[in-house]
C-alpha cells in the first residue's frame, strides 16, 4: 500500500530526453509564404544564435529539414514553410540552458512564425500530446475539435497548439461555360491542364540521377505566365477553333478555399490536435487534465476521440513489459514450487517481491527522479534479486523446523542467522549501481534508484516481515493439522 502510495506521487516521464550538447530549432510559416521570407528569417535568428558564446556552430536547412541523424527524429518533407536550424553548444547543460532561454524569448517574436525549440529523445511521437477526433464528416470533426481546441488552449503548460489539417489554401475554380466549351471542343481536363502550365507545371515524367529522383514539369516560360489575378487572360488551345481562346471566354473563374491537409487514420477522416509541454513540466499530468474534460464531453454520433503522443506510446512499450514480469513471475513461482514442493512456502518467499515497491518508490521520490521505462526494467531485475533474499532465509528456516524447532523458533533464528549473509549480498549488489544514481543521469539514474532503495527497503522489511509471516502462516498449518 506504502509503495502504491508513493508511485501516485511520482511525476511520469515515459522516455527522457537525449543527454547532447545538440537541439534543432523547427521554423513554422502559414501556408502561401514565400521561401525568400523564409531564408531572410532564418538568416536573422541564424545570426542571433552565432552571437551567443556557448553556441558554436549552426546548421541551417531552408525549406526542408536535415537528413536522418538519429533514428526517432524524422526529417519533414520539403515546403516553402518550414525551415530548420540544427544548434550544436560546447556543453550539454548549456544546451538545455540556450532552449530554455530563447523559448521564452524567440518562441513568437518573428511576425507569421513559429519558432519550436526540440530537445531530442526517445519519443517518436510528434508531440507529446495528441487528440485525435475521427468521424466521417470534415464539418463535424472540426466542430467538435474547436471544444477540444479550447479546453486544451486554457491548459498553462501548453505552449503551442496546433492541428495536421493545416491552413485554409487559397485557389481559383474554374465555373466552366458547357455550352461555348462544347462548340470550342474544350473539355475541363484542357482548361485545367492550360492552368497548371501556367502555375506550377503540369508532371509530365521522372529522370533518375542514380538513387535520387528528378521532377521532369511541363510548364510555360516565365516571361508567358499570368499572375493569379490575369489568370483569366490566358490563351487556351482550342481543337475546333483556328485560334485559340481567352480562357474567361469559356469559363467564370471564382476564389475559393480548400482544405490545407485531409488525413484519414484507418480510413477514417482523422483530425489530431498535437500540443507541446512548456520546458521543465511533464506531459502525463497534463494529459490527465485534459482527457478529463475531453471525456465529459459530448459527441456526435460518429465522432470517436483516441489519443496519442506519449500515452500512445506509453502503452506500445508497457504492454510487452508487463507480458515480460507476468511470465518473469510465474517462472519464479515455478522454480519455487519445485525447491520447496509447496505453495505456502513459495508464496511466502515471493512475498519480498511487494515489500521492494516500498524502497524503490520512495527513492525515486527523494531524489526527484520520474517514474519511466528504465524504471519499469529496473523492477522487473529488482523482483528476481529480492527472491534470493527470501530464498536464503525461508530454506534456512525450513531446515531448522524439520531439524526438532518449532516453527517460532525456527522463524526467528533463520531471521537472526541469516542476517549478515542476506545483508551483504543486498548491500554489494545496492553499492554497484550506485554510479548509475550519482552520474544523474534521466535514463539511467532512474533505473539504479529503484535497484539500490528496492535492494535496500527490501532487506530490511524482508529481515522483519518474512520470520514473523513464516511463523503465522506455520502456526495455522499445524493448527488445522490437529484439527
Amino acid at each position: 500500500v506504502a509503495g502504491a502510495v508513493l508511485f501516485a506521487c511520482l511525476p511520469q516521464l515515459l522516455v527522457p530526453p537525449l543527454e547532447r550538447n545538440q537541439f534543432a530549432v523547427e521554423i513554422y510559416f502559414p501556408e502561401g509564404t514565400a521561401l525568400a521570407k523564409n531564408a531572410e528569417t532564418v538568416r536573422d535568428f541564424s545570426g542571433i544564435l552565432r552571437s551567443d558564446k556557448r553556441v558554436t556552430d549552426v546548421i541551417s536547412f531552408v525549406g526542408t529539414s536535415s537528413p536522418r541523424f538519429h533514428t526517432l527524429y524524422a526529417p519533414q518533407m520539403p515546403a516553402k514553410n518550414y525551415s530548420q536550424l540544427i544548434v550544436i553548444t560546447d556543453t550539454f547543460d548549456n544546451a538545455e540552458k540556450v532552449m530554455r532561454e530563447y523559448d521564452a524569448r524567440y518562441r513568437d517574436y518573428f511576425p507569421n512564425a513559429h519558432l519550436r525549440f526540440k530537445q531530442l529523445s526517445f519519443l517518436s511521437a510528434e508531440a507529446p500530446l495528441e487528440v485525435r477526433i475521427s468521424g466521417d464528416s470534415i464539418e463535424e470533426i472540426k466542430t467538435f475539435a474547436d471544444r477540444v481546441r479550447k479546453i486544451m488552449a486554457e491548459e498553462e503548460d501548453i505552449i503551442w497548439l496546433r492541428d495536421d489539417y493545416r491552413n485554409y489554401l487559397l485557389g481559383v475554380d474554374l465555373d466552366m461555360d458547357k455550352e461555348a466549351a462544347n462548340r470550342l471542343g474544350l473539355t475541363r481536363g484542357m482548361l485545367g491542364a492550360s492552368a497548371a502550365l501556367n502555375r506550377n507545371g503540369l508532371p509530365v515524367g521522372v529522370v533518375w540521377d542514380g538513387d535520387y529522383a528528378k521532377n521532369v514539369v511541363l510548364k510555360y516560360e516565365e516571361a508567358k505566365t499570368s499572375s493569379p489575378q490575369k489568370l483569366g487572360d490566358q490563351y487556351v488551345g482550342a481543337p475546333m477553333s483556328p485560334k485559340p481562346v481567352l480562357l474567361r471566354q469559356v469559363s467564370e473563374l471564382k476564389p475559393s478555399f480548400s482544405e490545407g491537409q485531409v488525413v484519414r487514420r484507418n480510413g477514417r477522416l482523422t483530425l489530431t490536435l498535437r500540443g507541446d509541454v512548456a520546458f521543465g513540466k511533464l506531459a502525463a499530468p497534463v494529459f490527465s487534465r485534459i482527457s478529463k474534460r475531453i471525456k465529459a464531453l459530448e459527441k456526435p454520433g460518429s465522432v470517436n476521440v483516441s489519443y496519442g503522443g506519449e500515452y500512445d506510446m506509453s502503452l506500445e512499450i508497457y504492454e510487452p513489459f508487463i507480458k515480460a514480469l507476468i511470465t518473469g513471475i510465474i517462472l519464479i513461482f515455478l522454480i519455487l514450487l519445485f525447491q520447496f514442493r509447496t505453495a505456502r512456502i513459495a508464496f511466502l518467499v515471493m512475498a519480498t517481491m511487494p515489500l521492494s515497491l516500498v524502497g524503490s518508490m520512495f527513492g525515486l521520490f527523494l531524489l526527484g527522479f520520474p517514474f519511466g521505462m528504465t524504471c519499469f526494467i529496473g523492477l522487473i531485475g529488482l523482483f528476481g534479486m529480492v527472491v534470493r533474499n527470501g530464498v536464503i532465509l525461508i530454506s534456512y528456516a525450513h531446515e531448522l523446523e524439520h531439524g526438532g524447532m518449532s516453527v517460532k523458533e525456527a522463524a526467528f533464528a533463520a531471521g537472526k542467522r541469516r542476517l549478515r549473509p542476506i545483508f551483504l549480498t543486498a548491500s554489494a549488489a545496492a553499492v554497484g549501481v550506485i554510479p548509475l544514481i550519482t552520474s544523474g543521469s534521466l535514463l539511467w539514474g532512474p533505473l539504479g534508484t529503484v535497484i539500490c532503495f528496492g535492494l535496500i527497503g527490501s532487506t530490511i522489511l524482508t529481515l522483519y516481515v518474512l520470520p514473523v509471516a513464516y511463523w503465522r502462516l506455520g502456526e495455522t498449518k499445524a493448527v488445522r493439522g490437529e484439527a
